[in-house]
């Protein structure tokens, strides 16, 4: 009987209150990497910026040029910024300024990444296709790969901006490999 209790407790649970989900490419690198296993949970789940989530991206059967990936799976992006948000990405030194505002165009912050790496020759267009600032429309977050050449994310029209109802849940904690078990940053 604790057998199958413990067999259905198991299924209600990957069923209703958390999924796994495959890291797939590098556009995440140094944070997470190819073929890490994550527990992703959209319980209660409200995108904030700085979160990484997990998003199914629907109606475009295009290869990610980074990956090789199929983008009908889900892709793993870190949360830039929300609905209502300003939003600036600026080309400087080598490296991407981006700057936040709230919807007043007030309290600016730029923001401070030390998990984004930038290695290897620089994007085309590194500030992608949009023209900044950009005001987050309500039900969208802007998203972007950790690994900031080797990711396509909201800056290209591959993805664009992320309709939140196609959001799987933000990453709970890595599972695999389990020298890196624990909770995601």
């Amino acid at each position: 009987e604790l057998c199958i209790f413990s067999l259905c407790a198991v299924i209600v649970i990957f069923s209703f209150f958390v999924r796994l989900c495959r890291v797939d490419g590098h556009s995440m690198d140094d944070t997470l990497s190819h073929g890490e296993m994550l527990v992703v949970s959209d319980v209660f789940y409200t995108p904030s910026r700085g979160d990484i989530i997990v998003f199914h991206q629907t109606g475009n059967q295009n290869q990610d040029v980074y990956s090789g990936s199929s983008l009908n799976e889900p892709v793993v992006k870190r949360v830039i910024a929300t609905a209502g948000e300003w939003l600036n990405v600026e080309y400087i030194d080598g490296r991407l300024k981006v700057t936040v505002w709230d919807s007043n165009m007030e309290n600016m912050r730029v923001l401070d990444e030390p998990y984004a790496k930038y290695s290897g020759a620089a994007l085309s267009d590194p500030t992608g296709y949009h023209t900044y600032p950009l005001q987050i429309p309500e039900g969208y977050v802007f998203v972007m790969g950790d690994n900031r050449w080797h990711s396509s994310d909201s800056r290209s029209s591959l993805i664009g901006l992320v309709d939140t109802r196609r959001i799987l849940g933000h990453a709970l904690m890595r599972l695999t490999p389990f020298d890196k078990i624990g909770a995601v940053d």
